[in-house]
């Protein structure tokens, strides 16, 4: 009897287990949201950015207000929101809260290489649009790219 009870005991737990929902392991995505506006909808594809013009972005403190000219085309006003640690050597980095472009966010980065080479990355983008620049080495030049914004992120 004791038998009976215990295989009849080990069926209900299985098939209870087998039923239970927490046993589903479905993985939870986000999926992109395609339909965003444009940020920069008035802006050319590829713009020449000239990056030893953005070399005083480097001394402004955390607070500071911003106006430079970022391309012919695109002006930047912004409040600097982080610095990166002066007495790093190899990168300095300095981010810009835009004021001129609500919820865009300018990250812009410059990296001493042991070469001696000096080599630049940033972005402007804002995560409540679907557009964003990324700044990219063209024909020994630097440019501000146009990108869409789930190819450059991930949610």
């Amino acid at each position: 009897m004791k038998t009976v009870k215990s295989g009849a005991f080990c069926v209900l737990l299985s098939l209870s287990a087998y039923f239970t929902s927490a046993q589903e392991h479905k993985i939870p995505v986000n999926e992109p949201d395609y339909s965003k506006p444009k940020l920069f909808s008035d802006l050319p594809q590829k713009m020449a950015l000239n990056v030893l013009g953005l070399e005083p972005l480097f001394k402004l403190s955390v607070g500071n207000t911003v106006s430079i000219q970022l391309t012919n085309d695109l002006l930047l006003q912004g409040v600097v929101v982080s610095t990166s640690d002066v007495h790093n050597a190899s990168a300095r980095s300095v981010v810009i809260r835009s004021t001129n472009r609500q919820g865009a966010v300018f990250t812009f980065t410059k990296t001493n290489r042991s070469d001696g080479s000096i080599s630049y990355i940033g972005r402007m983008m804002s995560r409540q649009n679907s557009d964003a620049y990324e700044i990219a080495m063209e024909n020994g030049s630097y440019v501000l790219q146009k990108k869409n914004l789930y190819d450059i992120i991930s949610e």
